[in-house]
């Protein structure tokens, strides 16, 4: 009996090594036949490639149709869409353009007064900058808003938009770009307007961790001369804002020209950006540094 469990035992091994041996013989087979030749192969990654190249280029191109039809908020989805998921494509960079454009279009638009209020100058009590300084804001914002060229030209009786401007700036030093971010009244929360690319930075080491202050100084320099914003050569010059963390000022400014004299340390904006922003932010404003490591 013995002899017989281990003569079937021995045909049992047998044929498990033959199902084993036939089983490497197919693959190996099937692998030369199905196998696809190198040039196959690098052509199907160069197709994988140019997908992941033109990731939110369907969105990108749907957005600019719907902004050329007028149909913004249907844009601003598309925009937030490739932002929001395709943030590393090649279309990212412009999508955050426009949709900081449209985001600021619609802060600032005077048909939209959720955000903004009238003021009617009383008697004796006209005077610009006591108006600015009531409703947190700035007088090129007072003068933008109500499409004024001079702010003297107020008299009793006159309504006047005004718009606080409750605005957070985020300096990103990592991806070198300065971010601004609006209140949301009904979300309670900053949410993002628009971004501002660096042109340069020149600032000591700020630490490792994201560090808070706010917005301390505004002035314009005329010819080597500093003014403030109430003075009439404030309009037309080099506008330069000065941000207080901790016993640390730093200065965001006008990238100069190659010729001009060295303006000293700081992070430099474009001369649009600059003018724009002094628009838009007050002092008090709060600022949120982040590391560039």
């Amino acid at each position: 009996m013995k002899g017989i469990i281990t003569i079937i035992k021995v045909f049992a091994a047998l044929a498990v090594c033959g199902i084993v041996a036939a089983l490497v013989v197919f693959l190996k087979d099937f692998r030369k036949d199905f196998a696809q030749p190198a040039e196959i192969r690098d052509e199907k990654l160069i197709k994988l490639q140019n997908v992941n190249f033109e990731r939110g280029k369907r969105e990108f191109n749907r957005a600019l149709e719907l902004i050329a039809m007028e149909r913004l908020e249907y844009a601003r989805e598309k925009l937030l869409f490739i932002q929001n998921i395709h943030g590393d494509s090649e279309f990212a960079p412009e999508a955050r353009r426009i949709l900081g454009e449209i985001n600021l279009d619609e802060v600032l638009s005077v048909s939209n007064m959720s955000n903004k209020g009238v003021h009617v100058v009383e008697p004796g009590k006209g005077a610009p900058l006591a108006i600015a300084n009531k409703y947190k804001t700035t007088l090129d914002c007072l003068m933008f808003l109500n499409g004024f060229l001079d702010m003297s030209v107020l008299h009793p009786g006159d309504e006047i938009i005004v718009m606080p401007l409750d605005f957070k700036i985020v300096i990103d030093l990592a991806n070198k770009r300065i971010e601004l971010h609006h209140r949301d009244a009904e979300r309670k929360e900053h949410i993002f307007t628009k971004e501002y690319l660096i042109q340069k930075t020149d600032v000591s080491k700020i630490g490792s961790r994201p560090v808070f202050g706010e917005v301390r100084s505004k002035i314009a320099e005329v010819n080597g001369r500093s003014y403030q914003p109430f003075h009439s050569k404030y309009r037309h010059g080099t506008k330069i804002l000065t941000v207080k963390v901790g016993r640390r000022s730093i200065q965001l400014r006008q990238l100069p020209n190659i010729d001009d004299e060295d303006p000293g340390r700081g992070i430099f904006l474009s001369q649009a950006a600059m003018e724009e922003l002094a628009m838009l932010i007050r002092l008090g404003n709060e600022v949120e540094i982040k590391p560039a490591n």
